[in-house]
């Protein structure tokens, strides 16, 4: 049943883009024409239309837009379904189609930029602390960053109009390589420049010659250089199974340009469109089902706005817009009506477009409603020097917020060392504001700390989280010290938590030993779903084995009977178990588990994913047999779903259908229990062989005093928190009213090393608690620490600051903002800083129309984040450092809009 939770009457405009139908369509929609309102109804009439939700998608550029589409949604279309639209950006996208259909493997961890930083500095053997505050090193490792990936897409022939980054190789980078074209008698190809990218000690020493002067080398030297760096950055990552960012977009294109059987979808809307690059353009048209003799013509919407196209930096390029009005000819939509706006405000917006902007008036936006304007709602501030505006605005923010007690206030800058003079006014005047520029605060130390030990508890051979981890405990000095560590260890077999759980010895051993010493039971369920809390069990299986054998008659099955309904489907596959409960006698729960506990006795049990059956065991033990405590009854349990990731972390899965295949194994996966578990003998003697292989050199390594300091480090700073947040992982605990077991567990692990000296207090750390609470744990709050993580670890991996900004669980009323990070926000009030020439535009940017058209973009933005005053401030008089006054320049961008300025 699908209705609406909100009244919504769309204008002409509006409808129009709501019951667009097949084919390619492009919807120009400046801010306030209720544009997320219509995304959302266009998915209300798209399904009533007969799409169903799993075929359709939703893409953005930013989180918060998708974060914004998702809310508007989940309030506007009441309907059990809905979850099974995929809305967010496009990186968030790729990253799950890339481990869900096993392209990368299951181990493969997401590197951020200090990651990146960390590794060039390992890879270079420079000083990891200096680097990483040395803003010239950071960007020549991020522009090797580029190049690496720039060279995949040459290697893999990506068209040149796709290409990321291409200026990361410069004119005298692509000098060199021609000096070399000519030196050697070879055209300038793909061919040559792989071969220079992969071989750059083999071109180094060529270029020692006699044939190459000096000049010569010179200029091809620093090319090698970088190229060389670039490919031992690539290397590192492949042998690590580490990806960045931009690895998660040129993989996805890969696979889906190689494999027609990924998932494609009939039904796809962007929005934000003008801020994709050509690589993430190309991603989308490449989910498109194009129609054939089996599907009909897709529909595809793209939503932008030429006049918030700000974001060149990032790879978008000033003409997509242009070339999907070729595309979409015949279908572009206007929307013509700003909802948001008052009409003094909208007019002035209306002009600086047309003017500036070069917007044809017939299509910008008409007001929807006028307001009486009473002095001041657009006002020009004009202050003596730099150092009087930082004070004047301090001034109005002040009298703003006293007097408008229901309203928000921002103050937009064009940089972070402006918004830090900006933070120092407002705090000297005592007004509580938010600033959102200059470091992330999810960036900052102690939310990777805490982000990284949620991380671990459903991930124990996570590289980048446990590495952080240990740089953030202290147990390393640097994060390459930690990552080698966390590499060395994995490499012996030993996970990190071993150090924790098991000092001196390690799961793999403990495993190995269990099953070639002790009789143990290896076991399966066949549930009515995959909640291990609410999920009732209709099958288990079982069988023992005997140093390392499986006991001849010891086989165990039966079948359980239940009121819940069991799913006629297990993915594209019939439940096979539905036909079994039909043809088996079915035993009451309690009698059913009653037989298992006496079968098993106390004995060491082991399953395939057995966190899933263990605890779904112990779930209904707890409703049938509360008497029987699972920890008592059954200590040990051992998975070899985690032995098989220790053991074989090259493989891209670790399902036990996958695990059979590629190993070679004897069995098969039928979702019946009995068979799953000769299954899971067959693997766990391969995992046995595999292990004790391991065992001399786990023993050795694990003896070494250097090994042994850290692990005992790492056993003292951490053991007490990572064993607190094991031992609730399956609680469901909350009373009504509580926060969700995720934050709360934030919250202790936070003050327990706020409290030990680990790390220092962090500012905003409520802020970020409070939305992740409410604005993405939200409804599910009573469910468990681990059901939490599962669900939101990777949302919370990838949130920014700005995404706390106009959420849900805000409180805040100023706001302090670069241009880029409040693109997408709202507020009542804004002042703009200093809008000079040499600002608008920037000074830097003389010469280039490109960059100076999207300076005046930028500003556009800017005055366009308010709803009801814009103030403009500027300095008259400009003082450089010798202290020499220069007359400054209002910027000419104003020019058309002065007189509809009052002045202060």
């Amino acid at each position: 049943m699908t209705n609406s939770r909100h009244e919504f009457h769309p204008d002409e405009s509006q409808q129009r883009v709501i019951s667009a139908g097949k084919g390619y369509h492009l919807v120009l929609a400046p801010p306030g024409c209720g544009k997320t309102q219509i995304l959302t109804e266009r998915i209300r009439h798209a399904h009533s239309e007969g799409v169903a939700y799993d075929d359709m998608l939703c893409l953005t550029f930013t989180n918060r837009a998708a974060r914004g589409m998702a809310e508007r949604i989940m309030e506007n279309i009441d309907d059990g379904d809905i979850g099974e639209i995929f809305v967010g950006n496009i990186h968030r996208f790729c990253s799950r189609m890339l481990y869900r259909e096993a392209i990368i493997p299951t181990e493969t961890a997401i590197v951020n930029d200090d990651d990146i930083v960390s590794i060039m500095s390992s890879i270079m053997s420079d000083d990891e602390m200096i680097a990483m505050q040395n803003r010239y090193i950071r960007r020549d490792y991020m522009l090797a960053m580029q190049v690496a990936g720039l060279m995949h897409q040459i290697i893999h022939r990506h068209p040149k109009q796709i290409r990321i980054h291409p200026e990361c190789l410069t004119a005298d980078d692509i000098a060199a390589v021609r000096t070399i074209c000519s030196k050697e008698n070879r055209p300038f190809t793909p061919e040559l420049l792989e071969d220079i990218y992969t071989g750059t000690d083999h071109w180094r020493d060529i270029c020692r010659t006699d044939k190459y002067d000096m000049a010569a080398q010179k200029i091809i030297t620093p090319m090698l250089a970088k190229m060389n760096l670039a490919y031992r950055y690539k290397q590192y990552k492949e042998q690590r199974m580490l990806v960045d960012f931009e690895d998660l977009l040129l993989l996805s294109y890969d696979a889906l340009l190689a494999d027609n059987t990924l998932r494609r979808y009939s039904w796809i809307q962007i929005d934000e469109v003008q801020d994709l690059n050509p690589l993430q353009m190309a991603i989308t048209d490449l989910l498109t089902q194009h129609a054939d003799d089996n599907h009909d013509e897709p529909s595809v919407m793209y939503l932008g706005d030429e006049q918030q196209a700000i974001f060149a930096f990032m790879g978008a390029k000033g003409d997509t817009l242009q070339e999907l009005k070729k595309r979409c000819e015949g279908n572009i939509h206007y929307l013509e009506n700003n909802h948001r706006s008052p009409d003094y405000l909208l007019n002035m917006l209306n002009t600086y477009a047309e003017k500036i902007l070069g917007i044809d008036t017939a299509l910008l936006p008409k007001p929807t409603y006028h307001v009486e304007r009473h002095g001041g709602e657009l006002r020009l501030l004009s202050s003596e020097l730099i150092e009087s505006e930082l004070k004047d605005i301090g001034a109005i923010v002040e009298k703003l917020h006293a007097e408008n007690p229901d309203e928000t206030t921002a103050v937009i800058v064009t940089s972070n060392n402006d918004a830090e003079h900006i933070s120092a006014e407002l705090n000297a005047r005592h007004l509580p504001h938010f600033k959102i520029s200059g470091n992330d605060i999810f960036s900052s130390t102690q939310m990777q700390l805490l982000v990284s030990h949620l991380t671990v508890m459903t991930s124990e051979t996570n590289l980048i989280a446990w590495s952080r981890l240990l740089k953030g405990l202290r147990v390393f000095e640097t994060s390459t010290a930690a990552r080698n560590f966390v590499t060395a260890s994995l490499r012996h077999a030993v996970m990190p938590s071993d150090y924790i759980v098991r000092p001196g010895t390690s799961y793999a051993a403990e495993f190995l030993h269990a099953v070639d010493e002790e009789e143990v039971v290896v076991f399966d369920t066949e549930t009515t779903g995959t909640s291990t809390f609410d999920d009732e069990i209709v099958q288990i299986a079982a069988v023992k084995m005997r140093k390392g054998k499986m006991v001849e008659g010891s086989e165990f099955s039966i079948f359980i009977m239940t009121e819940r309904e069991v799913p006629e489907m297990i993915g594209d596959e019939a439940n096979p178990i539905v036909e079994a409960l039909k043809h088996n006698v079915l035993h009451s729960p309690r009698e059913a588990l009653s037989k298992f506990l006496k079968y098993t006795g106390r004995r060491t049990l082991i399953a395939h994913n057995a966190d899933f059956d263990y605890n779904i065991l112990r779930s209904n033990l707890q409703r049938h047999m509360p008497e029987v405590k699972m920890e008592e009854q059954f200590p040990r349990c051992f998975d070899t779903l985690r032995m098989a990731r220790l053991l074989h972390p090259e493989l891209k899965q670790h399902k036990l259908r996958h695990l059979l295949a590629v190993l070679g194994l004897e069995g098969s996966n039928t979702h019946m229990a009995d068979d799953d578990v000769a299954a899971t003998v067959s693997l766990v003697q391969h995992l046995c062989r595999q292990a004790q292989m391991k065992m001399e050199g786990q023993q050795k390594f694990l003896g070494e005093k250097r090994v042994q300091t850290r692990a005992e480090l790492l056993h003292r700073n951490y053991s007490k928190l990572y064993n607190h947040s094991r031992a609730i992982l399956y609680q469901r605990l909350q009373q009504e009213g509580d926060e969700p077991a995720i934050v709360r567990e934030m919250r202790y692990i936070y003050r327990r090393l706020l409290d030990d000296g680990t790390i220092q207090r962090l500012d905003g750390i409520d802020r970020v608690m409070n939305y992740i609470s409410t604005d993405i744990v939200g409804h599910d709050s009573h469910s468990s620490l681990v059901e939490q993580i599962d669900d939101h670890i990777m949302e919370i991996n990838t949130l920014k600051e700005a995404d706390l900004a106009g959420s849900e669980s805000s409180v805040d009323r100023i706001y302090l903002a670069t241009v880029h990070k409040a693109k997408g926000l709202e507020f009542d009030n804004v002042i703009v800083f200093d809008v000079v020439d040499g600002r608008y535009p920037a000074s830097f940017n003389r010469g280039n129309s490109a960059l100076n058209r999207e300076d005046a973009r930028k500003l556009y933005v800017a005055m366009s984040r308010a709803r009801r005053r814009v103030i403009i401030a500027r300095s008259r008089i400009f003082t450089d450092r010798n202290g020499y006054p220069h007359e400054r320049q209002p910027s000419p961008f104003l020019e058309p809009i002065m007189s509809m300025l009052d002045s202060i």
